[in-house]
């Protein structure tokens, strides 16, 4: 954030109301125009920051979120909270290779509205071939029945992801890591699919429309 940024955000009044429309004017004029929720209650902040602060233990199957139900709300603060406020990581800027999304391992998200949010890097599974069943099975984000329209899973690591019922239309998909994902009844339309690792023996795939 330039000081000209932190100036103009430092003056910015949050709306009082749960107003969608103030909301998203707000988060607009801040520069994080893909939220669109009111921003979580403090109480739910600490929650979500003590949560964050779990080191991720794959052999004890341990994750910040594992079992953890969140809201797009909830989802919105992690991403601008990401790395000390860094904020998403910006698939465009070649500068943020390095950097990893949040970590959504086990966490709870069906029929979760995520559409348009940046979840580039995102980790939502264990990796396939370097971890047991029962560890790559404990680590999979559960998103069925799941908007993710317009979202951007550049290089995301969804494997074993449950996506069953997910909409799909116009997700941004490069590179991302989907070994045996869970697809079945998908919605998936105008996906960009460039570098997508997804077929594998157990993988089931819908039609692309």
């Amino acid at each position: 954030m330039s000081e000209q940024d932190g100036k103009q955000a430092s003056t910015l009044q949050p709306p009082t109301s749960n107003d969608p429309k103030a909301w998203m004017t707000y988060w607009k004029e801040l520069g994080q125009s893909w939220r669109a929720e009111p921003e979580i209650d403090a109480a739910r902040q600490k929650y979500l920051d003590e949560r964050r602060s779990i080191k991720s233990d794959i052999e004890r199957g341990n994750y910040p979120f594992k079992g953890i139900k969140l809201s797009r709300a909830d989802v919105e603060w992690l991403l601008a909270a990401h790395e000390n406020g860094h904020g998403p990581v910006d698939w465009h800027d070649e500068s943020q290779e390095q950097r990893q999304g949040i970590d959504l391992r086990g966490a709870e998200l069906r029929k979760a509205n995520l559409a348009g949010l940046p979840l580039t890097r995102m980790i939502g599974g264990q990796e396939w071939r370097a971890s047991s069943e029962e560890e790559r099975s404990v680590a999979v984000v559960h998103l069925e029945g799941a908007n993710l329209e317009g979202a951007q899973l550049q290089k995301a690591y969804l494997e074993g992801a449950e996506l069953q019922d997910a909409y799909l239309r116009r997700t941004q998909l490069q590179r991302a890591y989907l070994e045996e994902a869970q697809l079945r009844d998908a919605y998936l339309s105008k996906i960009q699919l460039q570098g997508l690792t997804l077929y594998e023996p157990n993988c089931r795939v819908p039609t692309l429309y």
